[in-house]
């Protein structure tokens, strides 16, 4: 969209654009399972029911009484400020002689008249055909149009064929606002997203969805505006956790200081789910640039030596085992609310603590006076 342009999802069509100009762009989407047998979406045939169904809900919009438009004059007033697009994944079909015939007739080698034989004969074929008989009525609606307005209409009237890769046309668009390649499917992500949560929620509430430029800039600027501002995207962790969760060390430290009971499999799950969390979005970033393996070095030596503070000082003096297991929960309970810089961007305490996870499960720290000597 540009400035002072819209689009709406089942308002005027499956599809609508409205533009600057004032004039009004009307989508059919005819998608289809189907596939040929090398396993690509079927051709869109002369009888495709799909293509007549389409014709036939313009031609009944064109003729809308309830819009004002039952004179003639109003008809052709409408189609000639819009233009009708017909997508769909089925392929393009030089034996689809309705397709052939209305190219002919938009560059001038084919009359109307060329035309509407052509659409009479298909309908005579189908009307001799027991299987296609349906598409009989939606090309009577068709040919009942004024000539003059048909005319127009088959002018305005264009097929976006093959159209099947429509995410990978979604992420191109994403690029061509200048988004970085590794961050594309992160953007796309996340407005497909948004998106999506939005249109259900103006479903369940009977509201249209229309989003204006001014809409959709105001509402959704702030995907492109994070990863354009050199901002360490933030990829949630959606893999599966190891079987054993008990089998990790530093779910065995945490167990051997008692925060956490050895049953308490909820707890191993969310803990591991913080590791993971930090490990993968660590190694996504260095494997993309933006953080270089010195980066990830020194803040795991700042994160170490935040605990090596809270360590010593916890352990100056001989303590029974009770109390080494207080000050091991002490040591934990601080280390946890650490708040960790990356590139001068404050990491969310999940991924604090999944470093100090795994930095435990290495192990390079522990929580116990004797950590070293029990699992190192």
């Amino acid at each position: 969209m540009k400035s002072d342009e819209s689009v709406g999802l089942e308002v005027l069509d499956d599809v609508h654009t409205e533009l600057s100009t004032k004039r009004k762009i009307l989508i059919q989407l005819k998608h289809t399972t189907q596939t040929k047998a090398d396993g690509t979406p079927k051709n869109l045939t002369q009888l495709d029911i799909d293509m007549w169904k389409s014709l036939s809900n313009w031609s009944q919009v064109i003729t809308d009484k309830n819009d004002g438009r039952e004179a003639v004059s109003e008809q052709l007033l409408f189609v000639k400020e819009t233009d009708f697009i017909l997508s769909s994944n089925k392929a393009d079909n030089s034996s689809n002689t309705a397709l052939t015939t209305i190219k002919a007739f938009q560059e001038d080698d084919k009359t109307y008249s060329d035309l509407k034989k052509c659409l009479s004969d298909i309908r005579d074929k189908a009307k001799n055909n027991e299987k296609e008989k349906s598409i009989v009525k939606y090309i009577d609606a068709v040919l009942a149009l004024d000539d003059g307005v048909a005319e127009v209409f088959f002018e305005n009237l264009s097929f976006d064929l093959g159209c099947d890769d429509i995410i990978g046309k979604c992420k191109t668009a994403i690029k061509e606002h200048h988004i970085d390649d590794s961050k594309i499917d992160d953007v796309f992500s996340a407005i497909d997203s948004r998106l999506r949560e939005e249109n259900f929620s103006l479903t369940k509430n009977k509201e249209k969805i229309i989003f204006s430029f001014d809409d959709f800039r105001k509402k959704y600027r702030i995907y492109f505006d994070k990863v354009r501002n050199g901002e360490l995207v933030l990829r949630e962790f959606k893999g599966a956790l190891p079987e054993k969760l008990e089998d990790q060390k530093f779910i065995k430290q945490l167990i051997d200081i008692k925060d956490i009971e050895p049953e308490d499999t909820e707890r191993m799950a969310m803990y591991t789910q913080c590791l993971l969390y930090m490990i993968n979005n660590f190694d996504r970033w260095e494997k993309d640039g933006d953080i270089s393996r010195e980066q990830v070095r020194d803040f795991k030596q700042e994160a170490k030596a935040r605990w090596q503070n809270e360590f010593h000082s916890a352990y100056r003096k001989n303590l029974s085992e009770n109390e080494i297991l207080d000050k091991a929960l002490g040591i934990l309970d601080s280390i946890r609310k650490e708040k960790l810089n990356l590139d001068e961007q404050v990491l969310p305490t999940e991924m604090n603590n999944g470093c100090y996870y795994d930095l435990s499960n290495v192990p390079e720290i522990g929580w116990h006076k004797d950590w070293e000597s029990k699992y190192k």
